[in-house]
Order: structure tokens, then sequence, then C-alpha cells
């Protein structure tokens, strides 16, 4: 590390006998790895030999170029840090989390210590965990002591990754950028995760862990996403989020995000490759937020008599389709129970549901008795769906009663009809959607109102919301399952608080799609009673003349500054720049987000 770090500040003659310090050292590292007991054993001698053989040198050149004895030692010195140690920088938040049942409130503050690193554009990317929610966020480089505000530019939940901004010059003084690598790493690749870990008395100090590369898979990430991770056996602990990866050639691999907290695993570790931080920041750059997914569902086709019944050939695999989305591109283009997926963008699916995520080593190569064979991984076809960006296109290979054809299908982001994620990834500044009518507090359903109410493991949750969350279908863009959470005590509503945590479905007899459907549908109605009917067959009515009164009322005995609080529609499935669907156009007052 002393001597790449010379090679890049030093002088030309240093820079040359420091390379070929360095170049002798990583020659002989790679032996020592690769090579068997012996050849490991000769290869470290042979290193250690090299350096000891190479160091009078590259000091001799440094004095030659007039370096002082301070200079020169630093050359052959391990003290000097390398950049990816002195790009790191402490994360200090804190937080404020929404509350869900009661959308007006918010939790109380509490803090939390991440990592962080400089990415180009005098940004610095951290995890969304790390920043969300944020009141206040503090920066402070490993290589000083000033603290630094900073605030979120970005953040995209979905892949757990956000950008943040400081705005003081001084914080980026000298303060180098990482080099994101364009690739994947290898199986067994060697891996340093840097960052600052909280120790169990609070550390402070910048550390360093490593390990090798174990796995490369899907995996779920803080909010369900699945999208590819890399598995690692490098220590990652509380305060390392967000952290960067390097490898050996200091190059940015991934970014450190989640640890196995189950008991019985040891040494597991995950890290965002760095294929996802190069579509989140495309992202960033585009107003295609997210990414792509199926909108399909398929079964495998690992059973002769299952394969025979769809007419697929014993020579050929793939899956095949069992439901399309409502809302989905792929609705009309594929036919469940008929269309087979044979590849997608050339790759040819597995009869386990999988394709390869590396193509294999050329024939050539393969033929040489010496050649390092590269076996190539697979990975399930979702991924080839997921590395897209919304509204791209992926092509099919389909069969339908033995005859195959083509398709072009337009990647979508189908929103689940239960959010992990009501604000969306890309909404800055937003609080929980509600809407209070007389002493009425009504919210979409999500997963954070779920664990709100219920715990972490949603216990006691009532079968017909725990149905909705595991088993609720889109019907059309924007949809979503609007619940009547709170009954708040007045002479208007009495008698209706049994009909807490209870769906809404119609008002006024028209099926309600939204929360700011109910909104509009409300704002609209000219009749003496408004009727709402409700999941289990029950009704509320209300005399509509003094809605507008007793709204006032209950709003301030519960010190509710505002009555609603909505959020524009997201159709995600229609044109960029597009007007919004039907239920944005009702005239209801709406507070503003800040989207990126």
């Amino acid at each position: 590390h002393a001597s790449r770090t010379q090679i890049a500040r030093g002088p030309r003659r240093t820079r040359h006998a420091a390379c070929k310090w360095w170049g002798s050292a990583l020659a002989s590292r790679a032996m020592t790895r690769r090579g068997g007991r012996r050849n490991k054993q000769a290869a470290g001698f042979a290193a250690a030999t090299a350096m000891e053989a190479a160091a009078p040198t590259v000091v001799a050149a440094a004095a030659a170029a007039g370096h002082d004895d301070d200079h020169v030692a630093g050359v052959c010195d391990d003290s000097v840090e390398p950049l990816e140690l002195c790009a790191v920088v402490k994360v200090s938040t804190v937080h404020a989390t929404p509350n869900f049942a009661s959308p007006w409130k918010t939790s109380s503050q509490w803090s939390s210590v991440g990592s962080a690193f400089p990415i180009s554009g005098r940004k610095l990317l951290t995890n969304a965990h790390v920043i969300a929610n944020a009141h206040l966020i503090h920066v402070r480089r490993s290589d000083g002591h000033k603290k630094f505000v900073a605030t979120v530019q970005s953040i995209c939940f979905e892949c757990d990754l956000a950008t943040l901004h400081v705005e003081d010059d001084a914080f980026w003084q000298g303060l180098e950028p990482l080099t994101l690598a364009m690739g994947l790493p290898r199986l067994q690749d060697e891996v340093a995760v840097v960052g600052f870990p909280d120790a169990p008395s609070g550390g402070e100090a910048v550390c360093i862990t490593q390990g090798v590369v174990s796995r490369i898979d899907l995996h779920s990430y803080s909010w369900d996403s699945k999208l590819l991770v890399v598995q690692i056996d490098a220590a990652i602990n509380p305060g390392n989020s967000g952290g960067p990866c390097i490898d050996e050639d200091g190059l940015l691999v991934g970014v450190a995000f989640q640890k196995d907290m189950d008991g019985s695993h040891d040494n597991i570790g995950y890290i965002i490759p760095a294929l996802i931080v190069w579509r989140f920041m495309e992202c960033c750059e585009t107003e295609a937020w997210g990414f792509g997914s199926m909108g399909f569902s398929y079964s495998l086709l690992d059973n002769p008599s299952l394969c025979e019944w769809v007419g697929l050939p014993p020579d050929l695999t793939g899956v095949l389709v069992t439901s399309v989305e409502a809302t989905a591109p792929a609705r009309g283009l594929l036919e469940p129970a008929m269309d087979i997926v044979l590849a997608v963008d050339g790759e040819p699916v597995g009869e386990d549901g999988t394709v390869a995520l590396e193509s294999p080593p050329p024939a050539a190569a393969s033929a040489a008795p010496s050649a390092r064979r590269r076996c190539p991984l697979r990975i399930p076809l979702e991924w080839l769906f997921r590395r897209k960006l919304p509204r791209d296109t992926v092509h099919l290979s389909v069969m339908r009663r033995g005859l195959r054809r083509e398709v072009e299908l337009s990647v979508c982001r189908v929103a689940p009809l239960v959010p992990s994620d009501p604000l969306d990834g890309e909404r800055l500044g937003t609080r929980p959607e509600y809407l209070m009518v007389g002493g009425l507090v009504f919210v979409p359903l999500t997963e954070p109102f779920l664990t709100e109410e219920y715990g972490r493991d949603w216990d006691g949750c009532p079968a017909r919301l725990l149905h909705l969350a595991l088993h609720g279908k889109v019907e059309h863009p924007g949809q979503q399952a609007v619940l009547l959470s709170e009954v708040l005590a007045c002479e208007f509503t009495q008698g209706y608080e049994v009909h807490r945590r209870r769906q809404v479905l119609r008002c006024d007899a028209q099926s309600v799609r939204s929360l700011r459907h109910l909104a509009a549908l409300i704002a609209g109605c000219r009749e003496p009673f408004l009727r709402f009917e409700l999941a289990g067959d029950h009704i509320i009515a209300l005399r509509r003349d003094g809605i507008e009164e007793a709204t006032r009322i209950v709003a301030g005995l519960n010190q509710i500054a505002q009555h609603q609080h909505l959020l524009d529609s997201r159709d995600f499935l229609s044109p960029i720049g597009a007007s919004a669907s039907t239920e944005a156009s009702a005239g209801v007052g709406v507070g503003g987000p800040n989207a990126v």
C-alpha cells in the first residue's frame, strides 16, 4: 500500500522504482495465493527476497530526487495509509421514524452510526437505511476531527443506496473519490471492508476487516426487494453499513450493508455489488426510477409428465408462465399455462429457472491443458429483468403448443398492493398519507403500518389483512388497499369504534381504488349522507353537512395541524412526463413531496 501510494504521488524516478518493487510484490503474492503448499512457501520466500532487494532501489531513487529522510522512509513504511482508507467517512444520523398508525406524529428521536465514501461529482455514497428518516446528518473524515453537516441528495430503498451532499468546500479538500469496478468479483477473491463499526464501548477509529468472496446470488434487501448480492466472510457489524468493500487493486467492488443475524451461521456478510451501484447512479441521472421486474410468475418444468403436457421437447428447457400481473406489459403477450419461456436476452433458461451469470471460457482456452477453467455461476432468471431500468426491453424466446416465437417485452416496475416502501425510494421529505373525515382516519395499508400495529412478526394481525399483505394483487395502476385505521372519539362518529382496522371497499357504491381516489369521492358527494362499505359487510354512514365541523373539532382536540396529507399518484407503467392518474385531477389539496 505504501508503494502504491508512492507510485501515485512521487516523481518519475521514484515512481519507476516503486512500480518495479510493487510489481514484484504483487506477482509473488499471486503465486502465494494460487500455488500448492510447497509453492506457497517458496513464493513467500521469493516475495520477501524481492521486496528486500528492491527496497534500497526505491529509497535511493527517492533520495536522488531530493526527498528528505522522512519522505524516503515513507516509501517503504506501512504507516502510509492507502487511498481507500483515507476516503472513508463516518456518518452520524439523528432519526425520527414516521408513525404509520397515527401519521401526523413521529417517533422519539434516536441516533445511529454508519459509513460512507466519496464518488465522482462531490457526492458521498452510503446505505439508504443509514440516513432513512434523518433529521440531522453529520459526517467526519477518517483523517480529520471536524464534523460537517450533510443533506440527502437522492435515496432508493429498493437497492438500499443513497447519496449525500456536503456544502462546505473544506470537507472535500484532498478527498479523492473511489473508483468503481466495472464487473463482479470472482469467487475466492480477497476483499477488505472499511468502515466505522460500533464497538461495545463505542468505536471512533476506522476499522478494516478482510475476507474472501464466498457467493454471488439474489438476496432480499432492506425493504424485501430481491437484487444481486455478493456474500463475503469479512466481518460486517453495525456501523459498517455504507462503507466500501475494496479488492486487491483498490477498486470498489461493493458497499457493505447486511450481515446474517442468525446465530447458527458464522462469518456471513453481504455487500451491494458495483453493478447495482452503477444502476443506482444511472437512476439518479434519469427519470426512469427503480429496478425492473418480470410482471409474470412461472412454474418449473422439472417433471416429465408436466413437460409432456405443455409440449416441451426433451432437448429444450424453460419455465412455464403461470400468471401475469394485470398492470404489466406482459399482459396480452404471454398466456398463462400455455407459454414456455426458453431464453431471456439469448440466455437459455434451465429447468431450475436459472440462467448463466457469466459466460463460459472460450473453446480455445478450454482446450489448453494449463488453462484455468472458470465455472460459470447460475442465478434465478429474475436477475435479467432486475438489472434493467423500467421501460427497457428484454427479448424472450417463447414456445406455445410446439411453435417457437420471439417476444419483445418492456420491463416494468410493478408495485405490490401492500408495499414495504410506501413513500417510494425517490421521494424526499415526505410523510405517510392519511385522510381524516370527522373522527374517521383512513390510511393505505402498508407493511410499516402492520409492523407499527402488530410488531415485527405481525403477531395478532387479522387474517384478512394478512391475506392482503401476502397475496393481494394490483388490478390497476396506483391501486392501494385503503384502511379505516382509527376512529377518534367524537359524538359524530360514536359507535363506529368497532370498525377499526377494516378495509374500505366502496364509498357511495363506487369501488375505492386509492386513498386519493377516496378523497375525490368524498369531495364529489352530493347526497345527504356519505356512506362507506367496509370488509365484513359493515356499513358506516355520516351526515354530509356535519362532516366539516366535526373534522375541525376532532383535529383541534387531538392537535392535528392538517386533516389530510396525500401524495401525488404515481403510475410506474405510464410514460415519463405523462399526466397523473384520474384521482390526481380531483382538486383535493396535496402536500407536495420533493421528488428526485
